[in-house]
């Protein structure tokens, strides 16, 4: 019997912030304060640091974030991170794959489109509406199955479930990232190091 696979979404499989920062850049290009967002230097979930124009000119800069990444465009310019489709066909061959992210309402139904689209080899989707835009509340979904395994870039999600194994994806250094003592991954040659070797 195959184990479970827990995989978080976004900034875990595909390059979000590379998406928002595209996306920023198009909106400000013209901006006499603009400077172009590059998404290897966010550290802060509403991109305060790389999208300074969202704060300056909005009352409330983490609704923006939600309608970048509920807007089609912000799905147009999604990408894998590198290895990630790959290393999960080869995943599905051992593990029930599931993945399960957070959303919010305007994001989780292009969110699935996108999942079915490009990761058919996916077995379940669990989509979890967060209406406070900060992209936690994992802890609903206990994974307590047997030998269950679970990869996201959040710690406070991992530390939120009873899943057997947790690994944090962690591609870069941001604000939340750092309070993890366990296991981390930093790319999708090693996760499938870890979990085929």
């Amino acid at each position: 019997m195959k184990k479970d696979l827990y995989l978080d979404f976004d900034s875990t499989i595909v390059n979000s912030d590379k998406a928002i920062c595209r996306i920023y850049n198009e909106t400000y290009k013209d901006d006499p304060e603009f400077v172009k967002a590059e998404w290897r230097k966010h550290r802060n979930w509403s991109y305060k640091y790389v999208c300074p124009l969202i704060h300056k000119y909005n009352d409330n800069p983490v609704h923006v974030i939600q309608e970048y990444y509920g807007s089609e465009i912000f799905f147009e310019y999604l990408e894998f991170y590198e290895g990630a489709k790959e290393v999960i066909s080869e995943l599905k061959e051992h593990y029930k794959l599931i993945i399960c992210t957070s959303a919010f309402p305007k994001n989780a139904s292009r969110k699935v489109l996108w999942i079915e689209e490009h990761l058919p080899e996916v077995d379940e989707i669990i989509i979890l509406i967060d209406k406070s835009g900060y992209g936690y509340g994992k802890e609903r979904v206990a994974m307590m199955e047997d030998h269950s395994i679970f990869i996201d870039d959040h710690p406070k999600n991992l530390k939120s479930t009873k899943a057997s194994k947790k690994y944090l994806f962690k591609f870069k250094e941001t604000d939340y990232n750092g309070d993890w003592s366990g296991e981390i991954v930093d790319s999708w040659q090693k996760i499938k190091e870890v979990l085929l070797s």
